[in-house]
């Protein structure tokens, strides 16, 4: 992974203390807000190709927006696995790690549109594999973001090689994305994976994307759900699907 080294990125908290990182402010008034997850919040906005649709985005007047995941940066513990074994570690344990990490969202989000600096009626959603899983559960338990790009994610913890062992786990069988399509429902979504990747499951995100699709029709809504199936091999996060999703976020955010 390189860094973007030309990028710079201001530290924030909320009043109760919630930190988060942005990229430098666009404009004066509220602006369209995009919450972008990879990995330490710092390290997803100046790493590529993690970053890029976030820049993009910042490029077209956008707020952009991130939080350290569960494991990652100031959010590690000491003497625990980091990174996704840490999520592992703390499931083994009975600890729903997605949980605090959603209060720390919604206090952020919260903080920015009583502030006057995001658009409340204009907040998306983006991440790459777990953040890409993070992504959507944040969507699920908040109704301002609106919409979701997540490019090769996570979609049921079962196919990651760090969850082996923990199948029949209660709490990552409820920690499946399937299980928060009804909440989603009728919400934007743009999903791009991989025709062959092992790693998180091509066929598990063609599920997901199926489960969005039926919950939104059994509450009579429109589907609203983008998935693209593409011969890129492994796992991997294109540049060029981050050009598009941008591309469909900016349309996406027209719409009122």
């Amino acid at each position: 992974m390189s860094a973007a080294a030309s990028i710079v990125t201001d530290a924030a908290q909320t009043p109760s203390g919630m930190a988060y990182a942005t990229l430098p402010r666009q404009s004066g008034g509220p602006a369209p807000t995009l919450l972008l997850f990879a990995m330490a919040c710092a390290d997803t906005l100046t790493t590529e190709p993690y970053c890029r649709v976030g820049r993009l985005l910042h490029a077209q007047g956008w707020n952009v927006v991130s939080l350290d995941l569960p494991c990652h940066g100031d959010d590690r513990r000491t003497g625990e696995p980091t990174e996704l074994a840490g999520w592992a570690a703390r499931t083994a344990a009975g600890e729903d790690f997605v949980a605090p990490f959603l209060k720390r969202v919604n206090d952020v989000v919260a903080h920015l549109a009583t502030r006057g600096l995001a658009d409340p009626a204009r907040i998306a959603a983006a991440g790459t594999s777990r953040g890409g899983f993070l992504a959507f559960h944040a969507a699920a338990a908040n109704p301002r973001i609106r919409a979701v790009a997540a490019f090769a994610p996570v979609t049921d913890l079962i196919a990651l090689n760090e969850f082996a062992g923990q199948e029949q786990n209660p709490l990552v069988k409820r920690l499946a994305l399937a299980n928060a399509a009804e909440a989603l429902a009728g919400r934007a979504a743009w999903i791009t994976i991989g025709n062959a990747d092992a790693r998180v499951g091509t066929d598990k995100a063609v599920a997901f994307a199926g489960a969005l699709e039926i919950a939104a029709l059994a509450q009579k809504l429109t589907p609203r759900v983008t998935l693209r199936v593409l011969p890129t091999p492994g796992h991997s996060s294109v540049p060029e699907w981050h050009g598009e999703a941008a591309n469909w976020l900016l349309n996406t955010m027209k719409e009122r």
